[in-house]
């Protein structure tokens, strides 16, 4: 009965128990996290400071091939992720070794926590059994202590039953009336037998009693020692039991510490394996970025020098067109210089034949012809956005040279509507094969004394294809035609047929 009592604690709720090791498997997981998500972070920022140099990047390379920019900018991207990745594999193997060296310490536990456990339920077994035997011998000395007590209480009575019959009993009935009452010598001789044998019946009965007294005493003294053996026996007991208990508990949360620490091993170990898998992709790639960009190289060579002779056409038909527009504006301003001259001398003729009659007449002077007054904001803004690019001497990460960036870039959507930014005459619209696109030049004529000229670059099409124009009417609609690395409008003015800031003008 002990020991099914001790079985039904063993089946109630098992107390949460701490193990140092397993604690301390927990605490490594937990480091373990911190290091990880720390790394991250410093990963994450350091992948934000590559993205931005990579954006800076698609800056620079504006005007050139999309292919070029495209293969450089993939080389530079896989160089800039190949740290990055390196670092994956590096913090993902050494996550993997401290994942394992957890997993091993943990299944350590888990089987000095079992092999504690079952070291605990054995004593709890071994109390329970001596328990039992205890309770047992407990039950046997009651029953004999009983059985003598009732034992000793028969022989109390017929001791007491003798001694009566001896002192109590009156003539023939008593035994001292058999003595003396007898008749003959003979019958005194047997008289006095049968006093002898009932006498020693009565001392055999005295020493039974005083025996069956001794026996009971012995019985209550180890009776008194069994119950003070059982009281420290049930006192053992619960302790093995909590023991156990806790040792199973224990091993409990030690197996679940086990798994636990398994499953992340495992899981380190796959991404070890995948931060190599995209390592190994990462190089396989900058090899090949790095191919495709050494073609694109020379091929951009190639087109830079149809781009410059297309460059120079155009300069020599501005530088034309602006001597010949210098040319009209001389004979322009000459005339009206002239036209002036004769109304003066006109003038002067009335005054001097008014004298003639005698009359006063006072010449008018026509006002001085003046050459053009253009403000510095002559130019209206064609369209309005972010400047991404400015004007100016450019390095270029391909070719490894300066190079100028004539003009201004405003990051706009593409089919955002551009407008011409004052009047003029359309002087060629279309593809330009150099690498503007589909571009539209504008001729705004002689302002302050040079032929000025506006271009629109990288349309993603065209509205107005000649003619005048008159400032702010549509012309075209923004876009990435061209050497052109995303939507955006590429603005330059010409002074004489020479790329000057256009802020100059704006």
């Amino acid at each position: 009965m002990e020991h099914m009592w001790l079985m039904r604690r063993s089946e109630r709720g098992r107390p949460a128990t701490k193990l140092t090791a397993a604690g301390l498997v927990i605490a490594c997981s937990v480091s373990v996290g911190s290091a990880l998500v720390a790394r991250a972070d410093s990963v994450s920022d350091q992948k934000k400071k590559n993205d931005k140099k990579i954006a800076q990047l698609g800056q620079q390379l504006e005007g050139t091939k999309a292919s070029l920019a495209r293969a450089y900018v993939n080389l530079e991207r896989t160089n800039a992720a190949m740290p990055l990745a390196q670092q994956r594999v590096v913090a993902a193997q050494g996550a993997q070794a401290r994942a394992e060296a957890a997993q091993a310490a943990a299944e350590a536990t888990e089987a000095r926590a079992i092999a504690a456990e079952g070291k605990a339920r054995a004593h709890n077994e071994a109390v329970a059994q001596k328990l039992a035997v205890a309770l047992a011998n407990e039950q046997r000395a009651k029953e004999q202590l009983a059985k003598s007590g009732a034992e000793l209480v028969t022989s109390q009575d017929a001791l007491d039953s003798y001694a009566a019959e001896v002192f109590q009993g009156s003539g023939q009935e008593s035994q001292l009336g058999m003595v003396f009452g007898s008749t003959s010598p003979e019958d005194f001789a047997n008289r006095l037998l049968m006093a002898d044998t009932a006498s020693a019946v009565a001392s055999d009965t005295i020493d039974k009693l005083a025996a069956m007294t001794a026996d009971n005493t012995s019985t209550r003294s180890y009776l008194t020692s069994v119950r003070g053996e059982i009281a420290e026996l049930k006192r053992q007991a619960e302790a093995a039991l909590k023991a156990a208990e806790a040792a199973a508990a224990a091993a409990t949360q030690a197996k679940n510490q086990a798994i636990v620490a398994k499953n992340n091993a495992v899981i380190a170990a796959q991404n070890a394996v995948a931060a190599k898998a995209q390592l190994d992709q990462l190089k396989s790639k900058q090899s090949a970025y790095a191919a495709d960009l050494a073609v694109q190289r020379k091929s951009e060579a190639a087109a830079l020098g149809s781009a410059r002779a297309e460059s120079s056409r155009l300069q020599a038909i501005l530088v034309e067109r602006a001597r010949q527009a210098r040319i009209a504006e001389q004979k322009r301003l000459a005339k009206l210089r002239a036209e002036r001259a004769a109304k003066i001398r006109a003038e002067r003729a009335k005054a001097a034949a008014a004298k003639k009659r005698g009359q006063v007449y006072v010449p008018k002077t026509p006002p001085p012809v003046q050459s053009d007054s253009t403000p510095s904001n002559y130019l209206s803004y064609p369209a309005i956005g972010p400047t991404t690019s400015g004007f100016g001497m450019r390095w270029h990460p391909v070719l490894q040279k300066w190079m100028l960036h004539d003009g201004l870039d405003w990051g706009i959507a593409c089919g955002t509507p551009v407008y011409a930014a004052a009047p003029g005459e359309v002087i060629r619209a279309g593809w330009r094969a150099s690498g503007w696109g589909n571009q539209i030049l504008i001729d705004h004529g002689i302002h302050r004394g040079i032929d000025l000229v506006t271009s629109y670059n990288h349309l993603s099409s065209i509205v107005k294809w000649g003619g005048s124009v008159r400032r702010g009417q549509l012309i075209g609609y923004s876009g990435t035609t061209g050497y052109s690395t995303g939507c955006h409008l590429h603005f330059g003015t010409y002074e004489d047929g020479t790329p000057v800031n256009p802020r100059n003008w704006l």
